[in-house]
């Protein structure tokens, strides 16, 4: 029998979703018992993360630790959080919740090493997680070093992931190769898809675009790390 896992979700909807079909897909499960116990909690009352870090917005780690306490004692034995930018409050988070977590930032971390070693990374993510720092936090220990867009591009990728919330799957496919193309004239072709809404938008373009990336999904790690850590005995 696995472990209970509790989704702290509802930053952003889509992604939640998007992290609980992939545990499925990577659960070798021949009937629905053999499926891993799932507690989601679709929590969207929480405060933007982003706006927070930069100073505009509500602190969202109440919200936070109230949902994680909601999971724990529903049953939860260990609880993912299906958002990377929610990763700068880890600390505080697992201090107020006597429950195990899996670091979906550090678990990245950790996977790009053991498939390539040291290396430079390209990041996508929020503002908020760039500013935070949260990947060269947790990714520092494993030698990868973290390479970020310029600020235009930032915002570029920022205005995607918000579109991406708000239901809006069409992208400036253009826009996105130029933004890969620069951190290939850097000498970055890994990237780390570090906003779990940015799986949405690559699994949806045609792969030939992109060949020459090796592209990191933090969706993809967590959902096989959660399946790993479930099932072990």
């Amino acid at each position: 029998m696995s472990k209970i896992v509790g989704i702290l979700g509802g930053m952003g909807p889509q992604a939640t979703c998007d992290l609980f079909n992939k545990i499925i897909s990577y659960t070798n499960a021949k009937s629905d018992q053999e499926n891993i116990h799932l507690l989601i909690d679709n929590n969207v009352e929480i405060p933007d993360r982003t706006n927070y870090i930069l100073g505009k917005g509500e602190n969202p780690i109440t919200p936070m630790v109230e949902t994680a306490v909601k999971l724990r004692n529903a049953g939860a034995e260990m609880i993912i959080i299906p958002c990377n930018t929610a990763h700068y409050f880890y600390n505080k988070l697992t201090e107020a919740v006597e429950v195990p977590f899996i670091n979906m930032i550090e678990e990245v971390g950790k996977y790009i090493y053991e498939s390539y070693g040291k290396c430079k990374t390209g990041l996508l993510a929020t503002t908020g997680t760039y500013e935070g720092k949260v990947y060269e936090t947790y990714c520092k220990k494993y030698n990868v070093e973290i390479v970020s867009p310029s600020d235009e591009d930032k915002n570029f990728i920022l205005d995607l992931i918000y579109r991406v919330k708000a239901g809006d799957m069409n992208f400036n496919i253009d826009k996105i190769i130029e933004v890969l193309n620069e951190f290939r004239r850097n000498g970055v072709n890994t990237i780390i898809l570090g906003c779990t809404e940015l799986p949405l938008v690559f699994d949806s373009l045609d792969k030939n675009l992109f060949k020459d990336f090796n592209f990191i999904s933090s969706t993809d790690v967590l959902a096989k790390r959660t399946v790993e850590l479930a099932q072990a005995n």
